[in-house]
């Protein structure tokens, strides 16, 4: 089971890769859930945006299709992992369930856009646990990178680059960066998170290619 957060679920909708992302992880959508609530807000957004999670319709109407096809169950979350993760300021008590779930599933992982909470994450006695298993959104964008190509990744992400900060210094200023550029650039970040913690909490999909 895959599990993907709010975070990650709205910035790859933005970016027309959320579509993809069964194709990219080698994970069935029958693999992957996410929170329930988030669907009722996607559709709200259809008609109107909040500009919170969801800036355009259309990018609201790519969450609805793919949430609608994600049919995993979550199952239970690790009610002492959840305290724990519960007292931290900087994990949100969303995540903090969607991160407590996984703790309940040995072979469960988490792809995230929350780099916030991770490196709240790494400080705490239950890091361990989740070692190996949390993939960030940069991975996904790296995937798509060689899936799709340079062109299609500034086509689609640089409209709403501005969802993320870090995203939007890896495009370039003028979001024309070159091929070497975006692989160093989303390899860098990816390198810090993986860094947090002893053993790493990210999985080994871009470690061993980066």
């Amino acid at each position: 089971m895959r599990v993907v957060d709010v975070d990650a679920i709205c910035k790859l909708a933005h970016w027309n890769i959320l579509p993809l992302l069964h194709e990219l992880t080698g994970h069935g959508w029958n693999e992957m859930g996410t929170v329930s609530s988030l669907i009722y807000r996607a559709r709200r957004a259809v008609q109107s945006p909040d500009c919170k999670l969801f800036h355009t319709s259309d990018a609201a109407v790519v969450a609805v299709n793919t949430i609608s096809v994600m049919t995993a169950n979550l199952g239970d979350p690790s009610p002492e992992v959840l305290a724990e993760l519960s007292a931290s300021h900087q994990i949100d008590a969303g995540e903090a369930v969607l991160l407590a779930v996984i703790a309940n599933n040995n072979s469960g992982g988490f792809l995230t856009g929350d780099k916030r909470a991770l490196r709240a994450l790494a400080g705490l006695e239950c890091a361990q646990t989740f070692a190996g298993k949390i993939m960030l959104v940069e991975q996904v964008l790296w995937l798509c990178l060689e899936a799709k190509g340079r062109d299609w990744l500034l086509q689609n992400v640089c409209p709403a680059r501005n969802i993320d900060k870090a995203i939007s210094m890896i495009l370039g200023s003028r979001c024309d960066a070159n091929l070497d550029s975006l692989n160093e650039g989303i390899q860098s970040y990816i390198r810090e998170i993986a860094l947090l913690h002893d053993p790493s909490l990210i999985v080994e999909l871009l470690r061993s290619k980066g």
